[in-house]
């Protein structure tokens, strides 16, 4: 198969990832014309490519109604997308969590925020039977906007917690212009997760390519940042149990008959957990531009190309 393949990317890693340079010499060796593609690029034509991968475009979430957008223009150039549109169209918000535990995928307990809801920080802990917890904006990456709170100190951080809603606010007024992407993406909601002393042991990510498991990995972080810093002290093998792997490839399962997608129509899947007095726990499922970890195993590229280029016949 071939075609002019766009590896899609951002404004920070404009040619690419370790990741991406390794996926783009493999898609090259397969036939494809694979380029970097800046998606906020506005010189960039879109109907020269059959394909947009998404990979590195980081930092969406500060600009999401131009990403929204984004999709729907290179969506309507009749270029395909993936992940498809509609999947990363649902998984850009986390309320997509909801949505897995109704189907019964076990969740890290998580309480949605929104404008016209609860906002005492405070109470969502007690009425929860909180001691701790975390705060993260319903929109988001890494560690943008995201605390750790606790039954103590909820009160305190009412005002810090009420700034993830702001008011409406005119267009061209002073406080308004001087946002910056966080403001913007605090208009969406927030979620308030339990913490979980579990992630202490490490958070788990799963790697699946066309819904077939990959690789995976532990990430450890120093206890001072469990549940909040973006960068990982340590990453180490991870071999999850049958349990666990079988878990996971619920979750991505789950997410396909929500969406009416088959799981192997999807190149790439991300699954972040933890393990729970032995039991599984969802905390994200990443199928946006999550980093995969492409080095971890030794055919990881070889399968992953081989994914993209399964979901390009279906």
């Amino acid at each position: 198969m071939t075609g002019n393949l766009a590896i899609v990317t951002g404004e920070d890693a404009p040619n690419l990832t370790q990741d991406g340079r390794l996926l783009a010499e493999a898609f090259r060796d397969a036939g494809f014309a694979a380029d970097p593609v800046v998606w906020t690029d506005s010189g960039v034509d879109w109907t020269a490519f059959d394909v947009a991968l998404l990979r590195s475009c980081w930092k969406y979430y500060a600009r999401l109604d131009e990403f929204r957008n984004w999709l729907d223009a290179v969506e309507s150039a009749d270029v395909t997308i993936l992940n498809p549109p509609d999947v990363v169209r649902w998984n850009l918000h986390k309320s997509y969590l909801t949505d897995l535990e109704a189907e019964g995928v076990p969740v890290v307990p998580t309480e949605f925020v929104r404008r016209d809801g609860d906002r005492r920080l405070e109470s969502i802990l007690r009425n929860r039977g909180w001691e701790e917890a975390v705060v993260k904006p319903a929109v988001g990456t890494s560690a943008a906007g995201v605390w750790k709170t606790s039954a103590e100190t909820a009160g305190d951080e009412q005002d810090r917690f009420e700034a993830r809603f702001p008011a409406a606010r005119r267009s061209g007024d002073a406080a308004s212009t001087a946002s910056d992407g966080d403001q913007r993406l605090s208009k969406r909601g927030a979620l308030v997760q339990e913490f979980v002393p579990a992630v202490a042991d490490g958070e788990r990510s799963l790697v699946f390519f066309a819904g077939e498991f990959s690789h995976a990995w532990r990430s450890l972080r120093a206890p001072e940042e469990l549940g909040v810093d973006a960068d990982f002290d340590e990453t180490e093998r991870y071999d999850p149990s049958p349990g666990v792997r079988q878990r996971a490839a619920d979750a991505i399962r789950a997410a396909g008959g929500i969406l009416d997608v088959d799981p192997t129509a999807l190149p790439y899947a991300r699954v972040d957990c933890v393990v729970r007095d032995g039991e599984f726990r969802l905390m994200e499922l990443e199928l946006v531009e999550p980093y995969l970890n492409l080095g971890r195993k030794e055919d990881a590229v070889e399968t992953f190309t081989t994914a993209v280029e399964s979901a390009l016949g279906r």
